[in-house]
């Protein structure tokens, strides 16, 4: 007989959970140690990072409001298009 798993078990056909903060769009980039980072200067470990949750991302709102500036490049990060 087949083993009974319980129905809040994760499968990976579930739907992922968005943030109701990042819907507007991806991220713009993310605060790493204090320090805020563009998608263009993010290394693969920090992109992987902000896929997963790990790190804290810079959503789109917050990039067109508080225009922050990219500490490795000296660009202001914007939203993606």
């Amino acid at each position: 007989m087949a083993e009974e798993k319980p129905d809040d078990t994760g499968h990976w056909s579930a739907a992922t959970y968005i943030d109701p903060k990042l819907a507007e769009g991806p991220p713009a980039g993310t605060w790493i140690d204090k320090d805020a980072v563009c998608r263009n200067c993010m290394t693969g470990a920090e992109e992987n990072s902000l896929r997963r949750g790990f790190i804290d991302p810079i959503s789109a709102r917050e990039a067109t409001e508080k225009a922050p500036v990219c500490t490795r490049c000296q660009k202001p990060i914007t939203p993606s298009a």
